[in-house]
């Protein structure tokens, strides 16, 4: 008997102690260990990781040890455009949607009767989404958002089975976006929205922070653009440390998740930190010891993930204004902060509330502007851009993304995330005629 009561006793720590593994999720409000040292990191060494930091164009850093923050550096409430780091995040709709029976992924192009310009030949049509989640379609159709060196790298049409080699295409990651919004029928931003960013209880993320980028002459399939604050994202990266656990409600599932970052296809490419891949997840060679996998985009945006330590590691660039940190310089900012970590985090460490700067000016316009008079095309900086009205508030909108106008009087406005100031010339009827910023 005695023994059976301590079987017993054995099997319900072990639950209780895999709970506590996984459950591990900010609150509302990130909370940041007081003492440095009570996370197990040097003082000194963080400091030192600091320094060649503050020597980079990066705008926003974070390092989360047990779902709690060991530094914060930049502007980590500011929306910045993620780039190629969507696919990672597409990655959860999929996990949701297959999962409750919405999305079957072994279904094939051709079944659900996507086409293109030029359609597509039988053997493209037989590809499977489960395929496109790998990026292994074998479908080289010319698609939108591609960066110019993939023409010199493309393979030729119809070249190959689907699912026998593997290529980065945004004809791939596109679609998916496609399919799934024709399978949901909703959109990525509203699910997102919904499934993701309410029970994660994302502080900054907005339906309207995705935008549509179409290039109409290529491909008949958008890329999905998306803009998401570092804080925000480190709650992603959560999410997939904990196996889709929070706050007890098993999101997706932790098969789910050990499907998706487990590096199948080997590859070969990209650059040193990657060179696998999963499901829309890279997979990191150079850091195969932390079983460490990331979304990563443009200008050195990425979310890192590292199970082995528990740890994960977010970092954002300016790329309205082309800012960026290399490969080289990520990898070397990352072996300083893993250095930095020489020892286990206490258990119920002190911890204080992370406080943030405003992002929009205090003393705004207060008298009610008629909206009509500002809406139309317009060319700024050599650019065609659009003001829009969308839920009583004005927006200015390009190909990339729109952004919210607050205005401090009749002919100048703030604009949200880029935070620049905007200046418009009025005619003598009061209806917008130029554009300039500051």
């Amino acid at each position: 008997m005695i023994i059976k009561k301590l079987y017993s006793f054995l099997i319900i720590s072990i639950v209780l102690l895999n709970n506590y593994t996984y459950s591990q999720n900010p609150n509302k409000h990130w909370k940041k260990y007081k003492h440095i040292e009570q996370s197990g990191f040097s003082k000194e060494k963080l400091a030192s990781a600091k320094t060649y930091y503050d020597s980079l164009k990066s705008s926003a850093f974070l390092v989360i040890q047990n779902g709690k923050i060991v530094a914060n550096w930049g502007d980590i409430n500011r929306r910045f455009i993620i780039h190629s780091t969507r696919k990672g995040i597409l990655n959860s709709l999929y996990g949701i949607y297959s999962e409750n029976g919405t999305i079957d992924l072994n279904t094939t192009i051709g079944e659900l009767g996507i086409t293109d310009k030029d359609s597509l030949s039988e053997l493209e049509k037989s590809a499977k989404i489960i395929h496109l989640l790998k990026a292994r379609s074998g479908i080289y159709h010319k698609a939108a958002a591609e960066p110019s060196w993939v023409d010199d790298y493309r393979p030729k049409r119809s070249s190959v089975q689907p699912d026998s080699l593997w290529f980065y295409n945004n004809w791939d990651f596109n679609v998916l976006g496609t399919i799934f919004e024709q399978l949901t029928n909703t959109s990525i931003y509203e699910a997102l929205h919904n499934d993701v960013a309410i029970p994660l209880q994302m502080q900054d993320y907005r339906i309207m922070d995705g935008e549509y980028f179409y290039e109409k002459e290529y491909s008949n399939h958008p890329a999905y653009h998306l803009k998401m604050s570092a804080r925000d994202l480190a709650r992603y990266g959560q999410l997939f440390l904990q196996q889709g656990l929070w706050n007890d409600n098993q999101i997706f599932s932790k098969k789910w998740v050990t499907n998706s970052t487990y590096p199948t296809s080997k590859h070969g490419g990209g650059d040193k930190i990657g060179r696998w891949y999963g499901w829309l997840w890279g997979v990191s060679e150079y850091y195969s010891d932390y079983k460490m996998f990331f979304a990563s985009g443009t200008g050195g945006q990425i979310v890192a993930i590292f199970p082995n330590d528990n740890l994960i590691i977010v970092n954002l660039c300016n790329t309205y204004q082309k800012d960026k940190i290399t490969s080289k310089e990520t990898i070397k900012l990352f072996d300083l902060i893993l250095e930095a970590k020489i020892d286990k985090s206490i258990n119920n460490p002190e911890l204080i509330t992370i406080k943030t700067r405003p992002r929009t000016p205090e003393k705004l316009y207060q008298q009610k502007l008629d909206n009509a008079k500002y809406v139309g095309d317009y060319i700024i900086d050599g650019k065609k851009v659009s003001i829009i009205e969308l839920n009583s508030h004005l927006i200015i909108k390009d190909y990339y993304m729109k952004l919210k106008l607050l205005p401090i009087s009749q002919n100048r406005f703030f604009v949200e995330d880029i935070e620049k100031y905007l200046n418009i010339e009025l005619d003598n009827n009061g209806f917008a005629k130029k554009l300039y910023y500051d």
